[in-house]
Parts: structure tokens; sequence; C-alpha cells
């Protein structure tokens, strides 16, 4: 049994209040008909920031056991990004290096941090409690990151099913863990839901991907402009799913950006490309993918261990990219075409030649692309 769609986003939304100082809106909270009210819910304490610097440690979190239609089932909710902690949160988001999980697989090095430093109270939540039904695993932005090295955590670690809900999360994995994370909870239990036009959802860029393998999630339309950083909003998740059952939630994408024959099209086409557009971001993730599965030969998975070690991805890409120019003309084609058009969404000279394409241009290029979408999500984030 899955958790509504109207109680994933009160509880994602209620949350908040675990580390606001706000004792009246904690009790509001927890007082949630979805949870047990002869339980004793535990407060989640995570370290977020920093290894040296802008450290804290503060509530994160909350495990609890579900009342009404929900008795034995367990609840482990996360908060999204705040300013609640001298900006603390906003290190996390920026880690953007790969680790390795406690699964083995690679991730983002901020949320897995937050997440290991709960690991031990979630371990005994789960161990002593009377758990006799599903584990739900629910968080909006940062809190859906967590929540989603929760879900996969538990799935593996315990013989309870699990189901995963998160709100504008944004990437928390490679290739490798969102294959595997899909696989160990069910593309079924996953529901990511995320607005068109919510910046966050879409960082970091390739190689990070989002859960489940194979899935658009649970898209939505909104009006907003992507700038704004407005439908990041949890108030706005929750008006998005308001009175609706699961198979109400979520519209058609408005582009095919899995259809490699719509991937060329785009890299081939001469209209102009605006980066403060929503659709423009889906497209660049799509292309990196195409282009950099083009000059590898399908080697994609092969790749994902080298992106662990002292270069940073741009670096990576750079070299994986220059490598793609010298190669048959059906490929290098596509390096040019891609880099191109990045350079005209970032209001850069476009180069006349192939030659003019050298490394240290293809990583500049890599490095404000990058630099660009993580401004846009830390403008959603403050806009909280």
């Amino acid at each position: 049994m899955e958790v509504s769609p109207k109680d994933a986003a009160d509880l994602a939304n209620g949350v908040y209040s675990v580390n606001q100082g706000d004792p009246v809106g904690l009790k509001i909270f927890l007082s949630s008909p979805v949870f047990s009210q002869e339980a004793n819910p535990k407060l989640l304490k995570a370290s977020v920031g920093g290894r040296v610097f802008r450290t804290a440690k503060d509530g994160f979190g909350i495990s609890n056991l579900g009342g009404a239609q929900y008795k034995g089932h367990a609840f482990l909710v996360f908060r999204g990004t705040t300013e609640a902690n001298n900006k603390a949160d906003f290190i996390t988001d920026a880690r953007i290096g790969i680790t390795i999980s406690k699964a083995g697989l690679p991730v983002h090095v901020g949320f897995n941090h937050t997440f290991n430093s709960m690991l031990p109270e979630i371990r005994n939540f789960l161990a002593e409690a009377d758990i006799t039904g599903p584990v739900h695993c629910i968080g909006h932005s940062l809190g859906g990151a967590v929540a989603s090295l929760a879900a996969d955590w538990v799935s593996r670690n315990t013989s309870y099913p699990v189901r995963l809900y998160t709100f504008g999360a944004p990437r928390v994995g490679t290739d490798w863990f969102v294959n595997r994370t899909t696989v160990s909870i069910g593309r079924e239990n996953m529901y990511r839901i995320y607005h068109k036009t919510d910046p966050v959802p879409m960082v970091a860029l390739y190689p990070f991907m989002q859960a489940p393998y194979g899935s658009s999630g649970f898209y939505i339309h909104s009006p907003e402009p992507l700038i704004s950083g407005a439908a990041h909003s949890m108030s706005k998740y929750v008006e998005s799913v308001k009175n609706k059952a699961w198979n109400q939630v979520g519209d058609i994408p408005d582009q095919p950006y899995d259809v490699e024959a719509a991937v060329e099209g785009w890299l081939k086409s001469k209209s102009l490309v605006d980066s403060s557009s929503p659709a423009f971001w889906r497209w660049v993730d799509a292309a990196l993918i195409y282009v950099v599965k083009k000059v590898l030969m399908g080697a994609v998975l092969a790749l994902q261990g080298a992106f662990i070690g002292v270069l940073t991805v741009a670096d990576k890409f750079a070299i994986i990219l220059e490598r793609g120019l010298h190669l048959a003309e059906s490929i290098s084609l596509w390096v040019e075409l891609l880099i191109r058009k990045l350079l005209q969404a970032l209001g850069m000279k476009v180069e006349a030649s192939k030659e003019a394409i050298t490394r240290s241009l293809i990583r500049q290029v890599l490095v404000r692309l990058i630099e660009k979408a993580n401004r846009e999500a830390r403008n959603a984030l403050r806009n909280l």
C-alpha cells in the first residue's frame, strides 16, 4: 500500500519544522493522522555542510510508525534545504563530487555524507520498531535526495518493502546507482514528483541521473519562470497534488528527450537556444548522454568509475569530448554540434572551425554550463 499524494506532500512539507525552533509546528506535524499517536517518534539529527567549513548537526528528519490506514507502516521523512543552520545545507548541496555509497554505488558526496550521519539512528529505529508494512521514505529537495539513499539502504538491508516519494529532488547518483536502486526498490514503488520549471531536479548534470531508471516520473507542468525558482516551493507541490490520486498526478513531457532522432534533430537545429528555458536543460542532458555514448562506443557503464578521482567532471568530459573530435566524422560531427550549441546558449563566441574547439575551450564551456545550472538551483533554494 502506498501513501496518498496528499499525505506524502503534507509530510514533506511539515517535516521542515524539525530544525526551525518551532515546537508548535513540530507538534502539529507529529499529530498528523498518518502517524501513530501511541508510538514514540525519533528526531533524526544529521551532519550537514563541509567536513571542516560551515559544519552543523541539527534536526533533519523524523522516524515514526504509521497510524489509521497506515498502521504497522514505518516512516522516514526528511526536510529539504534551509538557512536555519548558518546555510550549512548549501554546502551539502554544493559538494557535487562522487563517492561510494554503503551499497558500493557511485553517489553525490554531500547527500551521502548527510545520510550516513543518520544511519545509526535509522538502523536502530528499524530494528526496534514493530513494523508489519512498508517503510515509506519521503522528502522534498535535499530531503528527497537523502530519502532516495535511505530507501536504497532499507531495500538492501532489511526484508521490509519500500516506497519512495520525492518532490523536486536533485540527482543523487550515476547510471549504476539509478539502475541498481530501481531494481532493488522497484520502479512501481518510486514516486518522483517534479515541476517542469523547477531547476533543482535538473542538477547535478550528467553523469548524475534521476531514478527510477527508464521513467520520466510524475512530471507536472508549471507556469512559473525557471529563473524565479518559485516552482521549487513545497507549497506549490502540495497544491499540485491536492485532491488527486496517483493516476491523476503527472502530465506528458513536452518533448521526446530520450529518442535519439529527436536529440539529433535538436543538435542539428539552427534555431536559437535559450538557457533560461527548462527545455534547454533537458535537451542538454539528453545530448551529453547521446554524444558521450557515441564517443565511448556505448561503454558508459565502464566510465562511471573514471569519475572517482582528482579530476573534476568538467575535466574528464573535456578529455572525452576532445578525443571524440578526432574520431570518425560520424562521431566528431556530434561533438562539434554539441559544443557549438552550448557556446551559443552561454553567449560565448561560436568558433568557425572545428580546429578552434580545443580541450581548454570545451572545459571552459562545461564549467560555465555547470555553474549556470547550479546558480539556478541555488536561487530556487534561497527563495524557499
